[in-house]
C-alpha cells in the first residue's frame, strides 16, 4: 500500500518540486547565463549593471542583488535569490515582478509553492486561489493549489467551504487519502459525529493506516465529548499496537487518561516506555504534563485544526521515510505546523526537512520557536548550534551554547561543543581551558572522553605547546583504542619533529590500513615516504591525496616538495603557487617559506630512516588503495 500511495502522490504533486529544483550550488556566471542567456560582465568594483538590474559580486563569492522598476530586473533578482536558496528574498522579487505581469501563471505558481514549502500558507493562499481561477479559465491543473486554499479556509473555521474545495479537486489522491481526514475533522468542527466517523472510515483498508485511523477516531470522539468511545479506541491502540506508540501518541493518550480520572494508568504507561535512554528527556516532559493536568484541563487536541494538523503530520512522516518523498513531506509537515502553531514536534520535523535541503537559517527559525519549558527545547537548541557551526556563524553558536550552559553548567557535551567553537574561531587558549573544564565535568564512566583529549591536543598544537599536545594525543590514543585519526595526528606530529621515527611511521601506516581513503591520512603517508627519501612513492600517495582533496593547502605544499626533489620542478612550482591561494588548512602552511621556494630556494629535506626492517618492508610493498579498485 505504501508504494501505491507514494506513486499517486509523486504524480499528483510533481509541481511542488519547484521549490527544490534550485538547490544545486552553481557559480554566479553560470547561474546568470542559465537565467538570462547572457554573459555577466563585472566591473572593477564587482558590479554588473544593465538598464534592468544591478548585481554585486561579493568577496566571499556570494552576491547581492538590487530590485529595479522593471519586470525583467525583478524577475532576474528573484531568480538569482531562488538559485541561492534565499527563498524569502526570491518571493519578494517575484511578487514585484508579478505585479507588472499579473497573468503570468508560472510565476504565480512559483510564489505560492515556495511560500507553502516554508509554512507561510496565509501568504501563499491568495496566489493559490488565483491558480484555481486560472484553472477555471482552462489553465493547467495544479493539485497543490486546492490543498493550500482549503487548508487556509479550514484554519479560519470555514469547514464546509474547505471541504467543497477538495471535493471539486476530483483526484484519486485527494479522494482516497486526504479528503477522508479533511472531511472527518471538518464534520467534527460542525459537531457531526456520525459524518466525521463515516468519512474517516473511507480511508483505504491497509495495515499502515490502521493505527492512524484508530488514533484519529479516538481524538474525534474525545473532542466531541464521547469519552466512552474515545477510551475504547485509545485502549485498542495500547493493546494492539504497543510497539508503534510514538511520543506524540503517548502524550495524547496519557493526557486523556488523566482528564478522565485515570492518572495511575497514565503514569504506568509512561513508565512502561521509559528506557532511561534517548527517550528519557522527552518522557520527563510527559511526566510533568501528567502531574500538571487535571480533569478540568483542555485536551491536547481541543480544536479540529489541531486534529487535522495531526493527520498532516502523519502523512508527512510516512513520505519522509520513503525514497524521493521529502518534497511531499515538506508540505504536509509545514501545513501541520501552520494549523497547530503549538505543535512543537511538527516544528522540529519541518526544521529537520529544511536542514536536509540546506536551508539552515529557515530551519533555525523553527527550532527557535520551541518553548523553553518543553522537553524538546534542549534538542532544538543543540540543532540550532550545529547549524550555526555549519554556516560558520560561530558567534551565534557560542551565544546559544553559553545560554544553555546557564541551565546545564556541568554538561560535558555542551562544554565540549563550546571548546570546539573557540577552536573554530582560532581562540585556542580559551578552547583548551573549556576542554579541560569539560574533562573535569565527566561523572559518567560511559562518556567517551577521547574526542575531548584529541580536540584539546589540536588546540595545544596550534599554541605550539608540544609537551601538552603529545600528552593529550597519547591519552586519546589509549582511550580510543588506536583511532586512526589520533594515530595519524600523533604520528605526523612526531614525524615533523624527526622524533620516535619508527613509532611515528608505524602509526601512520596503521591509520592508513584502517582508513585508506582519507586524504589527510594519505597525505601523512606520502610525507613519511618523502622524509624517507622515497620520492616516487611520496608522489604516488600525495597525488592521490590531492585527487581526493584538491583544495587543501598542506597537501599541495607537500606535493610540490615531492615534485621538486623528484625532478619535476615546473609541476612543483605550480603546486606551491596553488597552495598559496587555497583556503583549507591555509593557517597550517608557512606562506613566506613557500614563496621562497617558488623564488628559487627549492627544498631541503634532511632524511630519516627506519630501524625496524619489517616496517621498512611493509612500507616498500605499500601501494595506493583506490576506491575504484
Amino acid at each position: 500500500m505504501k508504494n501505491i500511495m507514494i506513486k499517486l502522490f509523486v504524480v499528483a504533486l510533481a509541481g511542488a518540486s519547484v521549490f527544490l529544483a534550485c538547490t544545486n550550488k552553481i557559480n554566479l556566471p553560470d547561474m546568470l547565463e542559465q537565467t538570462a542567456q547572457i554573459t555577466p560582465e563585472f566591473d572593477e568594483n564587482g558590479y554588473w549593471r544593465t538598464k534592468n538590474f544591478l548585481v554585486k559580486k561579493n568577496d566571499d563569492d556570494t552576491v547581492s542583488y538590487f530590485g529595479t522598476k522593471s519586470l525583467y530586473g525583478n524577475y532576474l533578482a528573484g531568480r538569482i535569490a531562488h538559485m541561492r536558496q534565499d527563498f524569502i528574498t526570491a518571493t519578494e522579487y517575484y511578487r514585484l515582478a508579478l505585479e507588472k505581469d499579473p497573468e503570468n501563471a508560472k510565476l504565480n505558481r512559483t510564489i505560492y509553492i515556495i511560500l507553502t514549502s516554508l509554512g507561510q500558507i496565509d501568504a501563499a493562499a491568495p496566489y493559490a486561489q488565483k491558480e484555481l481561477q486560472n484553472e477555471e479559465k482552462g489553465g493547467k491543473k495544479e493539485l497543490l493549489a486546492p490543498l493550500v486554499t482549503a487548508t487556509q479556509k479550514f484554519k479560519s473555521g470555514e469547514f464546509a467551504a474547505a471541504r467543497d474545495i477538495l471535493l471539486n479537486a476530483d483526484d484519486t489522491v485527494y479522494t482516497k487519502f486526504i479528503l477522508p481526514f479533511f472531511s472527518a475533522w471538518s464534520y467534527a468542527g460542525e459537531y457531526n459525529e456520525k459524518m466525521a466517523i463515516t468519512e474517516l472510515n473511507k480511508l483505504p483498508r491497509d495495515p499502515q493506516l490502521n493505527i492512524i485511523k484508530i488514533f484519529h477516531a479516538a481524538m474525534i470522539y474525545d473532542y466531541l465529548g464521547n469519552k466512552q468511545k474515545a477510551a475504547e479506541y485509545y485502549n485498542a491502540i495500547i493493546q494492539n499496537y504497543p510497539k508503534e506508540v510514538t511520543y506524540r501518541l503517548l502524550e495524547i493518550i496519557t493526557d486523556f487518561y488523566v482528564r478522565t480520572g485515570n492518572k495511575d494508568m497514565a503514569i504506568k504507561l509512561s513508565n512502561h516506555y521509559n528506557d532511561n535512554g534517548l527517550l528519557s528527556l522527552l518522557l520527563k516532559d510527559i511526566d510533568n504534563k501528567i502531574e500538571n493536568t487535571t480533569p478540568a484541563s483542555p485536551a491536547v487536541i481541543d480544536t479540529p485544526q489541531k486534529g487535522l494538523a495531526e493527520a498532516f503530520f502523519s502523512l508527512g512522516a510516512i513520505f519522509r521515510a520513503t525514497p524521493n518523498g521529502l518534497e511531499i513531506a515538506q508540505f504536509y509537515i509545514a501545513a501541520s505546523s501552520y494549523l497547530n502553531p503549538d505543535y512543537e514536534i511538527s516544528k522540529i520535523a519541518l526544521a529537520n526537512v529544511l536542514e536536509e535541503i540546506g536551508l539552515l537559517h529557515e530551519a533555525n527559525r523553527y527550532y527557535e520557536q520551541i518553548n523553553k519549558n518543553s522537553g524538546s527545547y534542549f534538542i532544538a537548541r543543540i540543532k540550532m548550534i550545529e547549524n550555526f557551526n555549519s554556516l560558520k556563524e560561530f558567534d551565534a553558536a557560542k551565544e546559544e551554547l553559553q545560554n544553555l550552559l546557564k541551565d546545564y553548567p556541568d554538561n560535558t557535551q555542551l562544554l565540549t561543543d563550546l571548546g570546539s567553537i573557540y577552536a573554530n574561531m582560532k581562540q585556542d587558549e580559551e578552547a583548551v581551558r573549556i576542554y579541560n573544564q569539560a574533562l573535569a565535568s565527566v561523572k559518567d564512566s560511559k562518556i567517551e572522553t577521547w574526542p575531548i583529549y584529541y580536540a584539546a591536543a589540536i588546540s595545544y598544537d596550534r599554541l605550539n605547546q608540544k609537551s601538552k599536545t603529545e600528552e593529550f594525543l597519547l591519552k586519546a590514543k589509549e582511550l580510543s583504542s588506536n583511532n586512526p585519526n589520533v594515530l595519524n595526528y600523533l604520528g605526523y606530529t612526531w614525524l615533523m619533529q624527526n622524533k620516535n621515527v619508527d613509532d611515528a611511521v608505524q602509526m601512520i601506516y596503521t591509520a592508513y590500513q584502517q582508513s585508506p581513503f582519507e586524504s589527510h591520512i594519505i597525505d601523512s603517508l606520502g610525507w613519511a615516504f618523502f622524509k624517507l627519501g622515497n620520492y616516487t612513492k611520496a608522489i604516488e600517495f600525495l597525488e592521490y591525496a590531492s585527487s581526493l582533496n584538491s583544495g587543501n593547502a598542506v597537501i599541495s605544499d607537500h606535493l610540490g616538495d615531492a615534485y621538486w626533489l623528484g625532478g619535476r620542478k615546473n609541476e612543483a612550482v605550480f603546486q606551491w603557487k596553488h597552495a598559496l591561494v587555497l583556503k583549507e588548512d591555509a593557517d597550517s602552511i608557512n606562506k613566506e617559506a613557500i614563496q621562497k621556494k617558488i623564488d628559487g630556494d627549492g627544498v631541503d629535506n634532511p632524511l630519516i630512516w627506519l630501524k625496524d626492517q619489517n616496517l621498512e618492508n611493509l612500507m616498500q610493498n605499500l601501494s595506493v588503495q583506490s576506491k575504484d579498485n
